[in-house]
């Protein structure tokens, strides 16, 4: 009578432990979801801008080349404001931001009567951000949109020129911000924003114009509120992002 190999009906038990610690260690190594994110901020502040050299050229008269230096006033005129929306995933998002700068010149010699930019040296920049906790940190560029006002030897820049009655796009910026947030609600919570921007703009004056670069150091304080995209707000301090590593 012949035997047939019976077919086995379990498997070896060490190969079904093995295999099960492998998906147990697989899904334990996968991340978690991350849920996007998106992030409304509004600042007010101020801003120190360091001296910088100032030219300025007009028709049939000899340049005129100098240290300028700076003030903000932020509240004078026109007020020093900001705004941001951020895009995140993760650790990481995109920041695009808009800053109110504003610049008065206070060391002009007799042939500049007035000269500043404060209906905006409005920056606008794209940046690549990254966060830590509640700390976030960001660096990115974009263009400058200016108003200047200035008369330069007795001759006042009109608001004929430009578009919206006196703004121009003159230049670009660079930007690196460190930003910490303190959560005050479900989704909403309080900022603190340091930035450096350094800027270079090319304005017109009557018969001319002046170049312009500006370095400075921004200091914000602003709410913010958290929208997470799938469904409902966020809580900063325990977003799932803020957790995930870089």
């Amino acid at each position: 009578m012949s035997n047939r190999a019976a077919s086995p009906t379990l498997r070896d038990p060490s190969a079904v432990h093995r295999s099960i610690c492998l998906c147990l260690l697989a899904l334990a190594g996968r991340p978690a979801v991350v849920r996007a994110q998106v992030e409304l901020q509004g600042f007010f502040g101020s801003s120190v801008s360091l001296p910088t050299p100032l030219t300025i050229t007009q028709q049939g008269e000899p340049d005129l080349h100098f240290t300028a230096h700076w003030a903000t006033r932020p509240f004078l005129d026109t007020w020093y404001y900001g705004g941001r929306v951020g895009l995140w995933s993760g650790n990481r998002g995109w920041l695009f931001d808009f800053t109110h700068h504003k610049i008065y010149l206070t060391n002009g010699p007799a042939e500049v009567q007035k000269f500043r930019i404060t209906n905006g040296m409005n920056l606008f920049t794209v940046s690549r951000g990254f966060r830590h906790g509640r700390f976030s940190y960001a660096i990115g560029g974009g263009p400058v949109i200016t108003f200047p006002v200035n008369r330069v030897r007795d001759r006042r820049l009109t608001g004929d020129g430009g578009f919206w009655g006196g703004y121009y796009l003159s230049g670009a910026n660079l930007m690196a911000s460190a930003t910490r947030q303190f959560p005050v609600a479900a989704g909403l919570f309080f900022s603190l924003d340091g930035r450096l921007s350094a800027t270079y703009v090319r304005i017109p004056v009557a018969g001319g114009h002046a170049s312009v670069p500006n370095l400075a150091l921004h200091f914000h304080a602003g709410l913010g509120y958290t929208i997470r995209k799938g469904g409902g707000n966020g809580g900063n301090g325990e977003r799932e992002a803020g957790r995930e590593s870089p």
